[in-house]
């Protein structure tokens, strides 16, 4: 648990410097902002949330109003660019090629084919990244 934890906290780390850093340097007010966190992330949204909240207190933030939300992961065929999701694509793989895809989501093609055409030249383009997103000020 404390590893997980700590992980959110190093993320919310970085999410606040990223905003506090835009507040020095724009001299702007941030009064709202989403942080999007994808599916991939391995992220607690809750504890992520309240690490976000916890700090921001000391900050030029201290009133921002925030969301987190989920972003589904997605992967795309090179081939005829037909697009399905992360969960679709894992659906018929045995509990070991699940994990390893998770961890290092680059590897799909060499567990999967596209359900349409039948090409390993997949690649996934949601769901991996932590971003914020809509900074209202």
């Amino acid at each position: 648990m404390y590893s997980w934890v700590m992980h959110e906290f190093l993320v919310a780390g970085g999410v606040v410097e990223s905003l506090v850093k835009y507040v020095s340097e724009s001299g702007r007010v941030v009064k709202s902002f989403r942080v999007v966190v994808g599916e991939l992330s391995m992220l607690d949204i809750e504890t992520l949330s309240n690490a976000i909240k916890t700090l921001i207190t000391q900050t030029a933030l201290r009133n921002a109003v925030f969301t987190v939300e989920v972003e589904p992961a997605s992967i795309v065929c090179g081939t005829c660019l037909s697009k399905m999701s992360f969960n679709e694509a894992m659906a018929g793989l045995n509990t070991d090629a699940k994990e390893v895809i998770h961890f290092i989501p680059d590897l799909v093609g060499c567990y999967i084919s596209c359900v349409k055409c039948g090409s390993v030249d997949l690649k996934v383009v949601s769901g991996r990244w932590v971003e914020v997103r809509d900074v209202v000020t």
